[in-house]
């Protein structure tokens, strides 16, 4: 009642901002199950990346501050190969699937829209047709 029982917090730093943006301020607790965003973000990588590489990544991002769904990891881990130049190449028909996917997990509510729009902004820019 005029927001005297509010339990938003004020961001510390950027990295909050960020959190509270995407997830809403509370953020809801940290969901995600690093096992099934492994599979899920190999998936989206069709197999380019050992999956070690992709385990690595999803258990460093998940030790970190962002309240991740299972879905929210796996597009996350999968970005941040997308995102590396050397494997463009590689990776070129893989962004396609991963970006169809991605709109119909959006279409379930599976992952956050910032997140999505993060990742369409990646992808458009590193990997227009033609390169």
């Amino acid at each position: 009642m005029f927001g005297l029982f509010s339990k938003k917090k004020k961001p510390q730093n950027a990295l909050d901002e960020f959190i509270f943006a995407v997830y809403g301020n509370p953020p809801p607790a940290k969901r995600a199950h690093v096992g099934k965003a492994v599979e899920i973000a190999s998936e989206l990588l069709v197999g380019v990346i050992d999956e070690k590489e992709v385990s690595r990544q999803a258990i460093e991002l998940n030790d970190g501050p962002i309240p991740y769904s299972t879905h929210d990891l796996a597009l996350s881990v999968a970005l941040n190969f997308f995102k590396q130049p050397e494997k463009i190449p590689q990776l070129f028909e893989a962004q396609l699937l991963a970006r169809m996917k991605m709109l119909e997990w959006l279409e379930n509510g599976l992952v956050a829209p910032m997140l999505v729009q993060s990742f369409e902004n990646v992808a458009y820019k590193l990997y227009k047709p033609g390169q």
